[in-house]
């Protein structure tokens, strides 16, 4: 019970930051409780959410770049992405505000395709997604960014990946709440310790797992 509260509050903390008062504050605390059980609203699309808006990007000059604990950093444009061993996932999509969407296909580069290209540092046990526009962030266990489900993915429904959702590439881990989904990914960097997200300095769980 004390976990669901905590996870009551904090999708409340999140709603009040953005307008919801007086009674409108005590019918999202009911339903941050359905929420907390992996109930959720469903919507038709996706809903944009960004705190630094739609980020644009040149992939003429874009690139990936692979650093951190690692023996050497590397950079990989997007079409060495796309030549890298496709994978397809399709799995719900829940975001903490209470919606989600059934049956999304994401289709992108698997982590371990990504990882298996640079040598790991033994001491290095997380990894951390750094968003175009330098202040969004959130990281992973190296063991839950090597999940089978979680990729950076590239294309949505058959379709390129839209600018709003994250073109050219956004993290995708299915099991766990949408603020995880890092959008615009240009860094990945490796670290001894777990850095801290940006809704997650904001009092939401690094732990994102969605309940059931």
């Amino acid at each position: 019970m004390n976990r669901i509260l905590k996870w009551a509050q904090a999708t409340v903390s999140r709603r009040f930051f953005i307008g919801a008062l007086g009674f409108g504050l005590c019918h999202l605390l009911g339903r941050g409780m359905v929420w907390a059980q992996g109930a959720y609203q469903r919507v038709t699309e996706l809903l944009i959410r960004s705190i630094e808006g739609t980020q644009k990007v040149n992939l003429k000059t874009w690139s990936l770049k692979v650093e951190g604990l690692i023996e050497k950093p590397i950079s990989l444009r997007f079409e060495e992405i796309q030549r890298l061993p496709r994978k397809l996932v399709v799995k719900d999509f829940q975001c903490v505000e209470g919606w989600g969407l059934e049956k999304l296909k994401w289709e992108g580069v698997h982590l371990k395709e990504i990882l298996g290209k640079v040598r790991i540092n033994p001491k290095a046990g997380y990894v951390t997604f750094h968003a175009t526009g330098g202040k969004y962030s959130d990281s992973l266990s190296i063991q839950e960014a090597l999940e089978p489900d979680t990729l950076l993915a590239y294309s949505l429904n058959g379709k390129n990946l839209p600018p709003e959702n994250g073109f050219p590439l956004r993290l995708v881990i299915p099991r766990m709440y949408a603020y995880k989904s890092v959008k615009w990914v240009e860094r990945v960097v490796f670290t001894e310790k777990q850095e801290i997200g940006y809704w997650e300095q904001n009092g939401y769980p690094v732990d994102a797992s969605i309940p059931g």
